[in-house]
């Protein structure tokens, strides 16, 4: 037990020198006292498991890295700094979301108001049926120094250089964002996070998320779907019917096309007395 507490401890100390953080810096990102993070360091005592997620979110390691699970050398003298830098530059090469902005705006980021900020976004996008990918949030020194640019997979979803920089700028910023996830969701959606989202579901659509599972319907076929859905201007809110559609399709033609799929989804959703015309969501 020593042993795996020694070596929790000292990955959390090996990868926090290599971000540059202080005992201090990251024991307040996580919200503890300098003297509990040393205890941990030093393999006295060990951080709580619902506090893993966040060490390993600030820290950019995975929790197999963190407790060791992941113990396979991937370079010749096995640095376990480098080996997870590597590991985390692969898994960060394409991200689904990133916002990336110039100089002049960092200020506007340094005190981490806008966690929270878009937290209150990916809240409001949930109820119209988005799952919001997590965030990259990152300065570029290569845009404008007033720029600030929304990608997915390194695609520029969105930019514009930012003329005044005041109190209300964080405020438009996350505005923005929120439009460019809602209007772009179909280049930012992926296997990944429909999977999240159907597993969400099967709490309250158990038969039909098994139905799924069961006839073995590819999650790529129904992200095709999806993302065609959305591009005709529909929204997501109406994933547990999309996947109703299909599954009954797919039972009567296991060999009906992903463009026939889309047309029986959308004539079976795109109505006139469609209850998101009537409330004014669809254009």
């Amino acid at each position: 037990m020593e042993n795996v507490l020694e070596n929790i401890g000292k990955r959390i100390a090996e990868c926090r020198r290599s971000k540059g953080f202080t005992q201090d810096e990251l024991a307040n990102r996580l919200g503890v006292t300098p003297q509990a993070l040393s205890k941990w360091e030093k393999g006295i005592s060990s951080p709580d498991v619902s506090m893993l997620f966040m060490i390993c979110e600030i820290l950019g390691v995975s929790s197999d890295f963190l407790i060791g699970l992941n113990n396979k050398s991937i370079t010749e003298n096995g640095d376990v700094i480098i080996q997870n830098e590597i590991w985390n530059n692969l898994r960060q090469g394409l991200e689904p979301l990133e916002l990336i902005f110039g100089e002049d705006i960092v200020p506007i980021f340094i005190d981490n108001e806008f966690i929270d900020k878009i937290a209150e976004l990916r809240l409001q996008l949930s109820r119209e049926g988005i799952l919001m990918p997590i965030v990259c949030v990152k300065d570029q020194l290569c845009l404008k120094s007033n720029e600030i640019m929304i990608l997915a997979y390194q695609n520029v979803l969105y930019s514009e250089e930012i003329n005044l920089i005041n109190e209300n700028t964080l405020d438009y910023i996350i505005e923005k964002l929120g439009q460019v996830v809602r209007n772009k969701y179909a280049e930012i959606i992926n296997v990944d996070i429909l999977s999240d989202m159907l597993n969400n579901l099967k709490t309250k659509y158990p038969v039909l998320i098994n139905q799924i599972e069961f006839n073995k319907i590819p999650y790529g076929l129904i992200l095709d779907v999806v993302k065609a859905f959305i591009n005709r201007g529909n929204g997501m809110i109406y994933l547990p019917k999309i996947i109703e559609i299909i599954e009954c399709e797919k039972r009567e033609n296991d060999y009906i096309t992903t463009v026939e799929l889309v047309e029986k989804v959308c004539n079976q959703l795109e109505k006139k007395d469609n209850i998101w015309v009537v409330l004014g969501t669809r254009e």
